[in-house]
């Protein structure tokens, strides 16, 4: 059985997907929340609504030698 390969590449590339489900979760766990608690999970969503900013922008100016490196 052959396995993947982990690039610098794909490690940002997971790490952006992480953060997505961190946002996403919170959305779901604010919906279940009282109104007193609500605040806190749209706080916890503003804050990952932009953190994985610093890795698009890192992934769009990667060439693919860099992106294909090997850890």
């Amino acid at each position: 059985m052959e396995t993947e390969t982990l690039t610098y590449g794909k490690k940002i590339e997971e790490l952006k997907k992480l953060i997505a489900q961190i946002y996403d979760d919170a959305e779901w766990l604010r919906d279940c929340a009282t109104m007193e608690e609500k605040e806190h999970w749209n706080e916890m969503r503003r804050i990952f609504y932009d953190a994985d900013k610093p890795l698009r922008k890192l992934l769009n100016g990667m060439n693919q030698n860099r992106f294909d490196t090997e850890l």
